[in-house]
């Protein structure tokens, strides 16, 4: 939480860096022996508990998100002059080694790794969004913050974007495909951590939620959305930082979400007050509710798959083995994605509990200090936040709903699937034994006519030989038509005997 770290202000560990856009953390110093931390008398020395609000901790968590000498130094320097961007080796060493696919990957199957030099310049890779503003895009970073804002309409005659990013309480900056250049630049100018830097160049798919000093980093996958693309459904990485005042969003394919987003927040922003907060839950839950026509798409299949499978038969089942694995493929496609989204929910619903627990107790704490101490602290803000964080709890909690209903009727579809799999090979099953019946009856019919025609072909092969046989120096035809005659009723009892028998 804040108060386990020190900032820029506090003071700093001998080895920490002195200048101002250090941000590796450094852990707290522990509290001397009549230092006053405030805890309760039920919280033991060694637990992790929030330091109570000082002038300190006061003055740091008003202090801006980004870093104003490092925004400013990018904009004086020359575009081709990187001398911001190499002036910390450790974030240099993660961004080069994450380039390596083997460092970070265990298969070379799975998600595809998109490469950023493949994107067009001439995109508006950059987007910045304010209520007030509207979007502004660009395809640089530095045309983007150098970009006034009077093409709108918007704002006094003069302002630039990088001048309302430090004065704006709720911007919004969605960066696409960016390069290890530009995302040197964006971990200076926002105090990015290096971990956090790595882990978006290197395109992490894991989905998580992870706590920073003055930030929370979310991965939050979605999937390809063109329908005529031979990747379509494949996961798409999706990251999100939370400021205090403002939201960073980097994507490295094209996604329809932060354009919704920003749809919607056009639609809503005289009703309601647009934070970070509610920016990250508009994009998760925009995320979320795109898969709701990919379940509708499979619930559909699954029961027209689930009614055909026992009806259709011969020529007409030559195609159901293709769809029942082309849906099943889909049904693992979305546990894939829905799987892990769960857990991150959970993870930010706690985080969540866990500041508005810390505002309650901020402000127990207020009303038990003396007047002096605590005119810093207004009343009515903490109550503002305390119900600010319940608000999102709620809305998180109803994302977690969504979730957890699309991961049940998965699942469901997936059995009904996995039924359907083993009722079309039974009635395959069926339909060889069937056909083999079949063969076995042709093959005792034409066994027996063989047997029939056998003797018949014996006595007429030897009236044929040239050897002594009876009647054949008699000059009337009686011992012929004898002959004949007892083929003949060789053959009706033959006949009347397999029919007896079902061997006809």
């Amino acid at each position: 939480m804040e108060g386990d770290y020190q900032t820029s202000t506090s003071p700093r560990h001998p080895l920490a860096r002195s200048d101002s856009d250090a941000y590796v953390l450094q852990m707290e110093e522990p509290p001397q022996a009549n230092q006053d931390v405030s805890c309760p008398p039920h919280i033991e020395k060694d637990v992790c508990y929030p330091i109570p609000p000082t002038i300190t901790t006061l003055s740091v968590s008003s202090q801006s998100t980004i870093d104003k000498d490092a925004l400013g130094n990018y904009l004086q320097v020359d575009e081709d002059d990187d001398t911001l961007t190499k002036s910390d080796a450790k974030l240099d060493f993660l961004l080069d080694a994450s380039q390596n696919k083997h460092s970070r990957r265990f298969s070379d199957f799975g998600d595809t790794v998109m490469d950023p030099a493949k994107v067009k310049d001439q995109l508006d890779r950059y987007t910045y969004y304010e209520a007030t503003t509207g979007s502004l895009k660009s395809s640089t970073l530095r045309d983007l913050l150098n970009l006034p804002t009077m093409t709108l309409g918007a704002g006094p005659e003069g302002q630039t974007v990088a001048n309302l990013l430090v004065k704006s309480s709720c911007w919004w900056i969605d960066v696409y495909a960016p390069t290890n250049q530009e995302m040197r630049i964006l971990s200076k100018i926002f105090r990015i951590h290096p971990l956090t830097t790595e882990d978006i160049q290197a395109q992490e798919s894991r989905e998580k939620c992870e706590i920073f000093q003055n930030y929370m980093f979310i991965s939050f996958r979605s999937f390809n959305h063109d329908y005529s693309s031979s990747e379509y459904l494949e996961a798409v990485n999706f990251y999100i930082i939370i400021f205090k005042d403002g939201v960073l969003t980097f994507r490295f394919q094209p996604l329809p979400h932060p354009h919704n987003v920003r749809k919607r927040i056009h639609q809503l922003k005289d009703y309601i007050d647009i934070t970070p907060e509610w920016i990250n839950y508009a994009l998760i839950d925009n995320i979320t509710d795109s898969f709701a026509p990919l379940i509708q798409h499979t619930e559909l299949e699954v029961d027209s798959i689930d009614d055909l499978v026992l009806v259709l038969n011969g020529s007409e089942q030559t195609d159901m083995l293709r769809r029942i694995g082309s849906c099943r493929k889909m049904v693992m496609q979305l546990l894939r994605l829905l799987g892990p989204k769960a857990d991150v929910v959970r993870s930010l619903i706690k985080r969540y509990d866990d500041k508005a627990k810390e505002i309650e107790f901020l402000n127990q704490r207020r009303n038990n200090n003396p007047p002096q101490e605590h005119k810093m602290m207004d009343s009515k803000d903490i109550v503002n936040d305390t119900s600010l964080q319940h608000e999102i709890v709620l809305f998180l909690g109803d994302i977690q709903d969504h979730i957890h209903t699309m991961l049940q009727n998965v699942n469901h579809y997936d059995l009904v699937l996995g039924r359907a799999h083993r009722n079309y090979l039974g009635q395959i099953s069926i339909e060889l034994s069937q056909a083999g019946n079949n063969t076995n009856e042709v093959i005792n019919r034409l066994t027996f006519l063989a047997t029939l025609v056998i003797p018949l072909n014996l006595v007429a092969g030897l009236f044929g030989m040239n050897v002594h046989v009876p009647g054949q120096d008699e000059t009337d035809l009686a011992w012929f038509f004898w002959i004949v005659m007892g083929m003949a009723m060789y053959v009706t009892f033959m006949l009347a005997f397999g029919k007896r028998f079902d061997f006809l």
